[in-house]
C-alpha cells in the first residue's frame, strides 16, 4: 500500500511502501526482465539463423515472423502464469467480470493486456492491476522491437533476392 509518510501532501513528504508492495513490485519487475531476456534471445537467435537459411526471401520472412509470434506467445504465457500466481495462490488481487478462473481466461486476459487491446470484459483488482499494467507496457515494447527487427531483416534480405 502506498501512503504518504506525513499524512498529507507536501514537497518534504516522501511516499512509503509496505514490504509486501515492495516485494511483489520487485517480482513484477523480474517478470518484465525475464520477458525482455526471452525476447532478446529469440531475436538474437533469429539474427544468427537467418543468414544460414538457404531459402527464398519470402519463406525466410514467414519463418521469422512465425518464430517471433512464438516468442510473444511464450511471453504471454509467462505473464498469465504470474497473474494466476498473484491472484489464486498469493491472493494479491483478482480478475473480475466475465472471468471463470480457467487457464483460458488467464491467457485471454494476458493476451488482451500484452497487446494493450484492453477490451474491459475482465478487470484486475488490487496488486493484479500493477502486473497487468506492466504487462501492457512490456508487450508494447516487445511488439515495437519485433517490428523493428522484422523491418531490418526485410531490408537486408529482400534487397539480396528478386523474390519478394
Amino acid at each position: 500500500m502506498l501512503r504518504l509518510g506525513c499524512g498529507h501532501y507536501s514537497p518534504n513528504c516522501l511516499p512509503t511502501f509496505s514490504f509486501t508492495t515492495q516485494f511483489w513490485a520487485s517480482r513484477t519487475l523480474r517478470a518484465a526482465a525475464l520477458t525482455i531476456a526471452i525476447h532478446y534471445e529469440a531475436l538474437a537467435g533469429l539474427s544468427r539463423l537467418a543468414p544460414r537459411l538457404n531459402m527464398r526471401a519470402r519463406r525466410r520472412m514467414i519463418l521469422i515472423v512465425f518464430a517471433i509470434a512464438l516468442a510473444h506467445g511464450v511471453e504471454v504465457w509467462l505473464f498469465a502464469g504470474g497473474l494466476y500466481l498473484a491472484s489464486e495462490v498469493l491472493e494479491l488481487g483478482r480478475l473480475e467480470g466475465t472471468f471463470t478462473g480457467s487457464v483460458r481466461d488467464y491467457v485471454y486476459f494476458s493476451v488482451v493486456s500484452y497487446t494493450s487491446l484492453g477490451y474491459g470484459d475482465i478487470r484486475p483488482t488490487a496488486f493484479v492491476r500493477i502486473i497487468a499494467g506492466f504487462e501492457a507496457v512490456i508487450g508494447l515494447l516487445m511488439m515495437a522491437w519485433s517490428a523493428a527487427f522484422t523491418l531490418h531483416v526485410m531490408q537486408k534480405y529482400w534487397g539480396d533476392q528478386g523474390d519478394r
